[in-house]
């Protein structure tokens, strides 16, 4: 690992980009990719993986602060009730891997994972965490940090394309046996693009302290991937012993450059800091999901 990259992550502001929004507000979008070398191959990783990573990037906060990870662990970022992490990061991304009964068998000498947030302060931290002590374990699985860059941000207009690389979730409450219980939404449910904006417009009044200028969000699912997957594009995640239904199928969003990129940033719809949400921008005939 090449320390030179993961000390210039410590000064975010170089990586300040003007993107094309209303009122051209300069911002930090900062997406990180690290590579992961397993500490003996082949290795075994359980299904119900999220909550070992999500614990891994508060692992290395603390290693830089202890009272900024116990802050966004315990508090986060507050929009009258409502209270955000303002990151996100990917499934694992391994290339030669086998389903065992175990869990995932990965057969890879190396495997790719990203972390997003808008918020300098958690990327400074991440970044100085990594530095102290670049390795990670995922169940009983040790992993080594081998590079991290800085990946190149999409131009945000008014529309863009997107393959999620953590599956998409966003729910209602409902009543159900005299309780109020989270519904989960499906595709084609008019509801979620309804929650996914009213999320955003949420994450961007606490980035920015003031609503979007223009505040428009619609979505549409990739009609042919979802003719091809079916009922397969839903995937029940299990964390900390809750079953979680989301939406793992590409995408294209229309509407306010600025909600776009929050959603880029910060993680389409809830649980963001569990694993849930993040995309990358696709073109418009490379729609297969990982």
């Amino acid at each position: 690992m090449r320390r030179q990259d993961l000390e210039d992550l410590t000064n975010p502001e170089k990586y300040a980009i003007n993107i094309p929004r209303p009122g051209n507000q300069g911002v930090l979008c900062m997406r990180l990719l690290i590579t992961l070398r397993p500490g003996q191959i082949p290795c075994t990783i359980p299904f119900a993986y999220a909550h070992s990573l999500a614990a891994v990037i508060y692992g290395f906060l603390q290693r830089s602060s202890h009272d900024y990870a116990r802050f966004l662990h315990d508090e986060g970022y507050r929009s009258g009730t409502k209270r955000f992490k303002l990151f996100t990061f990917s499934q694992l991304l391994i290339k030669e891997r086998a389903v065992t009964p175990q869990g995932l068998l990965c057969q890879s000498e190396e495997l790719c994972w990203q972390i997003s947030s808008p918020i300098c302060e958690f990327v400074e931290h991440l970044a100085q965490g990594l530095l102290s002590s670049p390795q990670m374990s995922i169940g009983r699985q040790v992993f080594f940090v081998e590079r991290v860059a800085v990946l190149p941000v999409p131009k945000f207009t008014e529309t863009l394309h997107v393959r999620c690389l953590s599956p998409v979730v966003a729910s209602v409450a409902q009543l159900r046996d005299g309780q109020m219980q989270a519904h989960y939404l499906r595709a084609d449910d008019p509801r979620l693009a309804v929650a996914l904006r009213e999320n955003l417009i949420r994450k961007f009044l606490v980035v920015y302290g003031r609503r979007p200028s223009w505040s428009e969000f619609s979505l549409e699912f990739d009609r042919e991937y979802l003719r091809r997957k079916g009922e397969g594009i839903y995937r029940v995640v299990d964390y900390k012993g809750t079953r979680i239904k989301a939406i793992m199928a590409p995408f294209r969003v229309w509407g306010s450059p600025e909600l776009i990129a929050m959603g880029y940033e910060a993680g389409f719809g809830e649980k963001n800091s569990m694993g849930f949400g993040m995309v990358e921008a696709v073109q418009d005939d490379d729609t297969n999901e990982r």
